[in-house]
């Protein structure tokens, strides 16, 4: 066990204790304050590692949620951050050349979004990239994929974690609420099995001529990582045209992260319209979408409007070059060791809780990794539906408190999937298994 996890978490305690008397939970986002994890306010962040106010250490395997890509603070992207904002500033409120040079250096991994435009989160994003699938097209429906996540607007926060007995019984149905207080903006979205191309297809014939587009995540990271299966991607491509929809790839999760052009560049499809955020700003907030010249040539002249007083701000571009940079210099070596690293903690996992007798499923693509507990050896999970028919959510949590408290973190939820950055070495990776080891033997045996 790490010397340095031993002991309590009395001061993160008295911390949330007083956080719930002035912030809703405790926090500012659900996913990091729910009822079943042990208490951890964090501190500080060093490359792979993080510590709380009580002094414990954590080899961190949750990455912020996924931005962090070269490990917290960076000394390019601190650089680069604090020169901005002692040389220039932070908010200059017009054009700088700074964001130009950031929109080329996107373009170059990202050559479908002939022309982009910055938001701060990937919800802003994803909402601008619907808005505009929807005035290119002329239509009013979405087709979306259970299990996916695509922020919080009222065009697309559907309950994508819905119990099995609420799902559609057929190939496709209606959205439900993600939340109570919605609009009825969900009408016009359609929820369809993901991994199942007969599913869509039926989908597209019901609905094709009203569909504006199919959004989907190109590698299902909201329920686990959940990779397409060989040729589904394509397969959607080749659908979305035939019936002349738009194809949305949300790379929120995995633009920069499993290859330096996403997803689309790993599986070579490229869609109509990309979303890339998290990645992109080595912890900053920023987003990006983007499209060919003539789809965006619509906010261009102000037909879709966008706008936001914080997009695209000097701080969080400075933030971004930093990373563009780093990735650019050599990306397929960076990326090489990704996925090597991931690769190694992927295998040893599953060493482990085969030695242990525990039926498992882990899958990655590159350092996008998940590892599921489920009812019975050699399931295949391909869609939501495996996940959560066969996922035992609950052993997965007191697995999770058991390895946290030795010093490694990663989230509670099984849905919340691993993310590794370059700052994590092949010595990490063995801390992490030995770790593990030992917590599997503890609340796994």
């Amino acid at each position: 066990m790490n010397p340095d996890a031993v002991g309590t978490a009395a001061r993160s305690a008295r911390l949330m204790e007083r956080a719930c008397a002035s912030l809703a939970a405790g926090d500012s986002s659900t996913m990091r304050v729910q009822p079943y994890a042990l208490p951890l306010v964090a501190e500080r962040g060093e490359g792979s590692r993080l510590w709380d106010v009580d002094g414990r250490e954590y080899i961190d395997l949750n990455m912020a949620y996924g931005p962090l890509i070269l490990g917290h603070r960076h000394p390019r992207v601190v650089e680069a951050v604090t020169r901005q904002i002692v040389d220039a500033g932070s908010q200059l409120g017009f054009p700088t050349e700074i964001g130009i040079r950031v929109a080329e250096k996107v373009r170059r991994l990202f050559p479908g979004m002939e022309l982009l435009r910055f938001a701060n989160s990937g919800t802003e994003a994803i909402a601008s990239a619907v808005r505009l699938a929807r005035a290119y097209t002329g239509r009013p429906k979405l087709v979306m994929f259970e299990g996916h996540y695509h922020g919080w607007s009222e065009a697309v926060f559907n309950r994508y974690h819905a119990p099995l007995e609420e799902l559609p019984a057929g190939d496709g149905g209606p959205a439900i609420p993600g939340t109570s207080g919605m609009s009825r903006a969900l009408e016009d979205v359609i929820v369809c099995r993901w991994n199942d191309l007969d599913a869509l297809e039926a989908v597209l014939l019901e609905h094709g001529e009203e569909v504006a587009a199919v959004i989907m995540e190109p590698i299902m990271g909201n329920g686990g990582v959940v990779p397409p299966r060989s040729g589904y991607l394509p397969g959607v491509r080749e659908a979305t045209r035939r019936h002349g929809a738009m194809l949305i790839f949300d790379e929120v999760i995995t633009g920069m992260r499993v290859g330096a052009g996403g997803a689309q560049e790993h599986y070579d499809v490229r869609p109509d319209i990309t979303v890339i955020s998290k990645a992109l700003g080595g912890g900053y907030p920023v987003a990006a979408f983007g499209a060919s010249k003539d789809v965006m040539q619509l906010v261009v002249e102000g037909q879709v409007f966008h706008g936001g007083v914080f997009s695209g701000n000097a701080v969080v571009m400075a933030a971004a070059e930093a990373v563009l940079d780093e990735v650019l210099e050599d990306p397929d070596a960076m990326y090489k060791g990704l996925h090597d690293t991931a690769d190694a903690l992927a295998a040893g996992l599953r060493h482990i809780l085969s030695d242990c007798g525990v039926p498992h499923v882990v899958q990655n693509v590159g350092p996008m990794l998940s590892l599921f507990l489920v009812d019975e050896p050699d399931v295949e999970l391909a869609s939501y539906r495996d996940v959560r028919a066969h996922g035992e959510f609950a052993r997965f949590i007191d697995f999770q408190h058991e390895v946290q408290r030795s010093g490694v973190f990663f989230h509670p939820n099984m849905f919340e999937p691993m993310f590794l950055s370059t700052a994590h070495t092949s010595e990490d990776v063995l801390a992490v298994l030995e770790r593990v080891e030992v917590a599997a033997e503890r609340s796994l045996g």
